[in-house]
């Protein structure tokens, strides 16, 4: 190996650490920033990830959801009861299946959290505009790979347990 070779492999060693830094940080500050939405709301975190779920999934059964968060049925039906009493959610009879409950969204709750999410996303927008369209694309193409690994490492871990 040239020693361009092996200052490039340096750099790119380090470059990975100093990645791998800064997405545990801001793992742990995205965290720390929806705790601070949910107590503002008076919610546990986890529901607000749950309604997180029903936003870009649409509406699901508590055995949807029990299998995308990982929780127990009886720990979903707890948290449905508590979206419910808080006006979050709404648990309604399947149409084509009277058996099935549906969990769906309410409007002007749903509202209400995206305001509180309304100065992240102007300020996400300002800096994205600070790169080019291939750049984006290339971020874009990252964050959906680490989404498809964090999913894939869940998995892994939830049925080694």
């Amino acid at each position: 190996m040239t020693r361009r070779a092996a200052a490039a492999s340096t750099d790119l060693t380090d470059l990975g650490r100093q990645l791998t830094i800064a997405a545990q940080r801001n793992a742990t500050d995205a965290v720390m920033l929806h705790q601070a939405v949910a107590d503002r709301l008076g919610l546990h975190v986890t529901d607000l990830r749950c309604i997180n779920l029903l936003r870009t999934g649409g509406p699901a059964t508590p055995g949807e959801l029990a299998a995308r968060t990982g929780l127990t049925t009886g720990a979903v039906t707890r948290m449905i009861d508590r979206l419910i009493k808080s006006d979050f959610v709404t648990r309604d009879h399947d149409e084509q299946d009277r058996r099935r409950v549906i969990i769906s969204l309410t409007e002007d709750r749903t509202a209400e959290i995206s305001r509180l999410y309304e100065p992240l996303a102007r300020e996400f927008g300002r800096l994205v505009g600070d790169y080019s369209a291939e750049q984006v694309e290339l971020i874009l193409g990252l964050f959906n790979r680490l989404h498809d690994t964090s999913l894939r490492v869940t998995a892994m871990l939830r049925e080694a347990g």
